[in-house]
């Protein structure tokens, strides 16, 4: 199963919990060629994956999580997908941005939530101009935020040491979240994963064979 046996490994967080990818978006865009919002900004730490499997995880994380930012239109709300010991969680910030994290399933709920309210609060206040209008291609101050995204997502790998800095988000429990079972449920009404795959620009072409070939296996990535 992809993502699941690393050819090498970091020294893994307390009980193995990690975040491995969380990306910022700007909803009501659409990114050229990429059935979209404009991606704002990313940070990774995959480590912990096989060498040969990092550059198809990020394609992969990059693709879902652009289709979850675009399928949550509701300011303030949360949303989580769960699937195969995996979870991704969704912010949409009324400050006008949309974060998107993917992180072990043992990674405690609140203090994911709790990050992705950070990282869009940084965002806004390092990129104020993200408020407007901010183009259409990805990325457009990522030289901005980078350095500060990584920062912030290295320093949650610790939920424990974490979790004080989230205290003051008290107001994220007041929000909705949705639980989401498949990943389906979570895109837009009647969008399949297949279709997802097929016509994605964010996967190369390496990436969507992987998926034809893991599928006539019966196996594919945890997140699907």
């Amino acid at each position: 199963v992809l993502f699941r046996t690393p050819l090498r490994s970091a020294p893994d967080p307390p009980c193995g919990m990690k975040i491995l990818f969380s990306a910022v978006f700007k909803p009501g865009t659409e990114a050229p060629g990429k059935d979209g919002p404009v991606m704002l900004s990313q940070a990774a730490e995959l480590s912990s994956l096989g060498f040969f499997q990092r550059s198809t995880a990020k394609e992969v994380f990059v693709m879902f999580s652009r289709q979850f930012a675009k399928a949550s239109t509701e300011p303030g709300q949360r949303s989580s997908v769960r699937k195969d010991g995996y979870m991704s969680h969704v912010y949409h910030s009324p400050m006008g941005v949309v974060a998107v994290c993917f992180a072990d399933d043992e990674y405690p709920q609140r203090v994911a939530f709790g990050y992705l309210s950070k990282v869009c609060e940084d965002f806004v206040l390092a990129v104020p101009q993200s408020r407007g209008d901010c183009g259409t291609a990805d990325l457009p101050h990522e030289a901005l935020f980078a350095a500060k995204h990584q920062e912030l997502l290295v320093k949650f790998q610790d939920p424990g040491q974490a979790d004080q800095l989230t205290q003051i988000m008290a107001e994220l429990e007041k929000t909705k979240l949705v639980l989401h079972e498949t990943i389906e449920a979570a895109l837009e009404r009647g969008c399949k994963i297949e279709t997802l795959i097929n016509k994605s620009n964010d996967l190369s072409g390496s990436s969507k064979m992987f998926f034809k070939t893991a599928k006539k296996q019966n196996q594919c990535c945890t997140f699907m």
